[in-house]
């Protein structure tokens, strides 16, 4: 995981940031994050060959290995076919998109190892350009691109780079294995080969391969110790079943299909929720019953708020508060210095698109005034003499008024609305409520950035775009200098919260993920009130935990994790709530910039398309079954009112009641919801509650 993350850590930042705009993932706590949230995970290997380690949790998931079926649709070349036919199974040699350096010196190496051996192969010419045209051996075919799963059969044992897929398909089709890694996940693949002895005995890296090795490695490959646990593999691949079905099965088994965090629609149960309400939150509805109850007016869209199944918090910012404070000064002066010293870069550039632009237009002003002079012969104006001009100058209707007679297009604003009809093809519900997901594109307007062709040319537009770039660099430069006090205060208090994790605290609170000024003010509340807790409870507590899990040695560790926590979480109790409101406040001014509202008009979009599917016979079933849920919602709103105007004790032992069912599974479903409120009611009646 830490070499994924370093890998691809920054592409997974900027398309969170960007494209979903959400926060950044801490590259402090990136690494471990799938095993702290038990985030369900599913491996398409075969346990058989890489059994699923013992502390792995069951969170996570051996499907075994993916196949796709391509030999049923390849005809093999005659060549081929004959070759196979002339002698003993061969050997696969082949190295798939792997490019040598020296493809006529491998391609040699090759030969010779194969005479060394005493056998006849196959060598996949493949992406490296393997082969010596006009001196190939006579026991040596060179394949060019032939399904591994129809090949793989007819051969011996297989020598390749290691890929998951074809170490798959070999090992499916029971052939031993001889690999030769170059990168990447390579050298896995061959030391599990080599430790379930199904080949060679041991992966030889391709800059270590002469033809000595990769023979013997060849002949150990035929051994029949090799052949054998080979095809035990197979059978073991074959009796995991399809890997495909097993990981889809493994996708659904992961999915909270019941409990607090239940994915289905309260009452169209077999469609997964999209929306609650926000007077009921319990109620939660498909994008099909939102559109119906919106549609009779039970309902208002701006009722509804997008459901968040899981919240997937984990730890944010530095791990303490020094090189925290420290790396946040350095991000701020960075985008100061950034926002000012790159408007020179941008003003070259917007000279070279000047530039680019009058070459382009000088151009097809040449070209245009060419094409003018070859047709102006063939067009004669007296044979259409509907508001003609015999001036070849340019009109305002076109280049030389050939262009008037031609039916009137589409504008450019009309264009930009048909092509969004075409992409989203809803238009409008019942209400009126436009359903598209987007508003209708923006057309490149060339007076929207300052940049008008039509005066391209000018030496005063060429200061103005000047200007503009200079007011974006002074504009981000003011940004990053405005977010210095809260990005400072907010990394020290991140820095203090975490800190204790550094000496394995594990007591240390997950923050609640911050989305506007309320949840800012709540971040900071359980910043100031958890921090001052957890700070002073840990004096006696963390000794006692110690002692009771490690004896003696866990008292003196215990009161060291005490008094640091009393200091440090104290500590992030004063820096916290400064910094959580301040991005609380933060992310309310940019989210007009959150892709929210394009997933609600997407959601809405989803709910008309739904309903529009539906034929007659199940639209009618779908409404009553909505009328039906909704009186239930109803009745429990009105048994919810009705509590709340009776004594404290009527209050508490409906609170309980609620909890207690809740926690039950009781309202789930709309359906289980009305069993439960018939119990409260009868309850109510035993105990003499009117």
């Amino acid at each position: 995981m830490i070499r994924t993350w370093q890998g691809l850590g920054d592409l997974v930042n900027r398309f969170r940031v960007h494209t979903l705009g959400l926060e950044p993932v801490s590259t402090v706590w990136a690494p471990g994050q799938l095993f702290r949230l038990k985030v369900p995970y599913t491996y398409l290997w075969s346990p058989g060959l890489v059994p699923k380690p013992s502390d792995w949790g069951p969170e996570i998931d051996i499907a075994g290995f993916v196949f796709l079926d391509l030999a049923s649709s390849f005809k093999p070349p005659d060549a081929l076919s004959e070759f196979l036919e002339a002698g003993e199974a061969p050997v696969y040699i082949g190295f798939g998109s792997i490019v040598v350096d020296d493809p006529d010196k491998f391609t040699t190496m090759i030969f010779e190892a194969v005479k060394m051996a005493g056998v006849r192969a196959l060598v996949s010419k493949g992406w490296g350009g393997l082969g010596d045209e006009g001196n190939t051996p006579d026991d040596i075919f060179m394949l060019d691109n032939t399904p591994h799963d129809w090949l793989f059969p007819r051969v011996s044992a297989v020598v390749h780079h290691g890929g998951a897929g074809t170490t798959a398909i070999g090992l499916n089709c029971g052939k031993p294995t001889m690999i030769v890694p170059f990168f990447g996940d390579q050298p896995f693949w061959g030391a599990m080969v080599a430790k379930a002895g199904a080949g060679a005995k041991e992966p030889i890296p391709y800059k270590h391969l002469s033809a000595e090795r990769l023979a013997e490695g060849i002949k150990q490959c035929l051994s029949p110790e090799a052949k054998t646990n080979a095809e035990k593999l197979a059978r073991d691949i074959q009796l995991e079943g399809d890997g495909a079905k097993n990981a889809v099965d493994s996708f659904h088994r992961h999915l909270p299909l019941q409990g607090k965090n239940s994915m289905r629609c309260s009452i169209i149960q077999d469609r997964v929720a999209v929306w609650e309400l926000k007077q009921a939150r319990l109620l939660q509805l498909s994008a099909l019953a939102a559109e119906i109850l919106v549609e009779k007016r039970k309902i208002k869209w701006n009722e509804l708020r997008l459901v968040r199944h899981k919240e997937w918090n984990d730890f944010e910012g530095p791990g303490e508060p020094l090189t925290g404070g420290g790396a946040a000064l350095l991000k701020s002066a960075g985008g100061i210095v950034k926002g000012i010293g790159g408007t020179p870069i941008r003003w070259a550039k917007t000279v070279r698109k000047r530039e680019k632009k009058q070459e382009r237009r000088a151009s097809a002003t040449l070209k245009s005034s060419t094409d003018g002079k070859q047709s102006r012969p063939s067009y004669d104006p007296s044979k259409n003499p509907s508001k003609s001009d015999s001036s070849p100058s340019r009109t305002k209707s076109g280049e030389h008024g050939m262009e008037k007679h031609l039916p009137n297009g589409p504008s450019l604003e009309d264009r930009g609305r048909m092509h969004f009809e075409k992409i989203t093809d809803l238009g409008k519900n019942q209400n009126g409520v436009p359903v598209g997901p987007l508003s209708p594109q923006r057309v490149n307007d060339p007076a929207e950035d300052g940049h008008s062709e039509a005066s391209e040319g000018s030496e005063d537009n060429l200061a103005q775009d000047m200007a503009v770039d200079a007011g974006m660099g002074l504009a981000k430069s003011g940004e990053a200098l405005a977010r210095v006090p809260m990005d400072l205060s907010l990394a020290i208090a991140q820095g203090f919260h975490n800190a204790p994790r550094l000496y394995g605290d594990t007591t240390v609170r997950t923050p609640i993920r911050i989305t506007g000024i309320k949840s800012g003010l709540r971040a900071a509340g359980d910043e100031l009130f958890f921090g001052v807790y957890d700070g002073v409870t840990g004096l006696w507590l963390q000794p006692y935990r110690g002692a009771r899990d490690n004896g003696a040695l866990g008292l003196v560790q215990g009161v060291g994790k005490g008094f640091g926590g009393f200091i440090l979480k104290d500590l992030a109790a004063i820096f916290g709530p400064i910094g959580y409101t301040m991005k609380g406040v933060h992310k309310e001014l940019i989210k007009d910039k959150q892709p929210t509202q394009f997933i609600r008009r997407s959601r809405i979009a989803q709910g008309y398309q739904d309903a529009k599917a539906l034929d007659e016979a199940a639209r009618k079933t779908e409404d009553e079954k909505v009328e039906k849920a909704w009186k239930v919602v109803l009745e429990l709103a009105q048994e919810t009112a009705v509590v709340k105007n009776q004594g404290l004790k009527e209050k508490f032992r409906f609170h309980q009641a609620s909890r207690r069912l809740h926690k039950e599974g009781k309202f789930e479903s709309v359906g289980s919801a009305a069993v439960a409120l018939e119990e409260w009611r009868r309850e109510k009646r035993v105990k003499g509650l009117t």
